[in-house]
């Protein structure tokens, strides 16, 4: 008994071991010559806030990386090989980010997703990846000051710019109230946010009251507080991260500063409004990026679910999926998982061409769709194929990246009510 279940298993190992290698050579003639020349893994980095003042959002958004990754390679990878996510916690801190990804340098990365604060995005675009041809993606780094960045080309993003959520965020606020104080993190995402705020909502006949910066992780904001709300506005708009605005979200409410609150993306944290009491919070508003329910963004959602038995419910998330397979993509489509340079340039071949148009997940999104078992086929295929442009269409929508790297959008804008936070719709002006 004992040896014929040895024989036994030695044989169901063998066949699975026949079914990879036919499957791996039905992938080869599929996708053309190109993924014969591919001899190394894709190494994939990650720059996140597993700690420090955006560690709220961090854990979620290693999920939506790690579900992205699993999905490419269900399809067989990149040039027949596993893709390997490497993931660096970043402390929400400039100098520990930089650090951080120029050890993801020494582990041989080719590209970075990341990070999540525009404060570390920015440097680490300066000092690492444009000066070691590195495709640098961040799914969530707002700031308009990135635009402009002397970044050679490898820093994109798949999120829009704050001089975008500025803007509606202050006609959603005119809307409701005629005056505001402005508290907002001292950092590239804080000032940037603020200061487009302050220009539309003044533009549009409201008053800033106070444009008051703060740091990180204080053990209280009184001083800051006392000067935000000390012409007495209508309402306190918070631009900040979770785990300042916790503190001062908290003194404002306790100490009775203010009771009226208006919040942005780095503030939509449903664990940080349930520490301070939804109650407390009724009929706040405020906004982030997002992008309308699509078969893309809906398939994500039920992708996400089926692997983590709940819905992505932090923003941003949708980005980051998407900014993973783009880099997957486009290192198939350039033919090279150790070349920075060629993947870089394939970046916008896979986004917004004319060609096949591909979703989340490993199957077909819908009829018009295709998934990413179709689409790395696509993406592998020489030009000799008819069939070898890809248009990806993410969760987070399309991704035309313009010659500063950046993409278009909508803002979502929602409200609280009845303790969560309810989508209210989205605004593309």
């Amino acid at each position: 008994m004992f040896h014929f279940k040895i024989l036994k298993k030695n044989l169901r190992n063998l066949t699975i071991v026949s079914l990879l290698l036919v499957g791996t050579l039905v992938l080869l003639v599929a996708c053309g010559e190109s993924r014969l020349k591919i001899e190394t893994p894709l190494k994939i980095g990650m720059l996140n806030s597993m700690t420090g003042d955006l560690s709220d959002f961090g854990k979620d958004h290693k999920k939506s990386a790690e579900l992205a990754i699993e999905h490419i390679n269900l399809v067989g990878g990149v040039g027949g090989f596993p893709v390997e996510l490497i993931v660096k916690d970043t402390q929400t801190n400039p100098t520990v980010g930089v650090d951080a990804a120029n050890a993801l340098v020494a582990e041989g990365v080719i590209a970075i997703v990341g990070a999540l604060a525009s404060s570390v995005t920015m440097p680490v675009a300066t000092t690492v990846s444009s000066q070691k041809n590195i495709v640098q993606i961040s799914a969530a780094s707002t700031s308009p000051a990135i635009t402009a960045l002397a970044d050679n080309d490898f820093l994109f993003r798949t999120t829009v710019s704050d001089a975008f959520q500025g803007q509606v965020l202050a006609r959603l606020a005119k809307e409701n109230y005629s005056s505001a104080g402005v508290l907002y993190v001292n950092n590239p995402y804080g000032e940037g946010l603020a200061n487009q705020f302050k220009t539309t909502f003044e533009a549009e006949g409201g008053k800033v009251t106070a444009m008051v910066p703060h740091e990180q992780t204080q053990p209280s904001y009184k001083s800051e507080l006392t000067k935000a709300t000390a012409g007495k506005p209508d309402v306190l708009v918070a631009l900040s991260y979770p785990q300042s605005a916790e503190v001062y979200l908290r003194e404002a409410l306790e100490g009775n500063y203010i009771k009226t609150f208006l919040f942005a993306d780095g503030t939509k944290s449903q664990d940080m409004f349930a520490k301070l009491g939804w109650d407390k919070l009724e009929g706040s508003w405020g906004t982030n990026p997002g992008s309308p329910k699509t078969g893309s963004k809906t398939k994500f959602i039920l992708e996400y679910e089926k692997k983590y038995g709940k819905k992505p419910s932090r923003p941003y998330m949708g980005e980051t999926y998407d900014a993973v397979i783009l880099i997957a993509l486009a290192a198939a489509k350039g033919n090279s998982t150790t070349d920075g340079t060629k993947l870089r340039d394939a970046l916008r071949l896979v986004a917004c061409p004319t060609g096949e148009r591909v979703g989340p997940g490993i199957n077909n999104v819908d009829d018009k769709t295709s998934g990413l078992k179709r689409g790395f086929v696509v993406a592998h295929a020489t030009e000799k194929d008819k069939w070898h442009k890809v248009d990806y269409e993410g969760a987070a929508g399309k991704h035309c990246f313009d010659a500063n790297g950046d993409v278009s959008g909508d803002i979502e804008y929602w409200q609280i009510e009845g303790g969560k936070i309810v989508s209210k719709g989205f605004r593309d002006k």
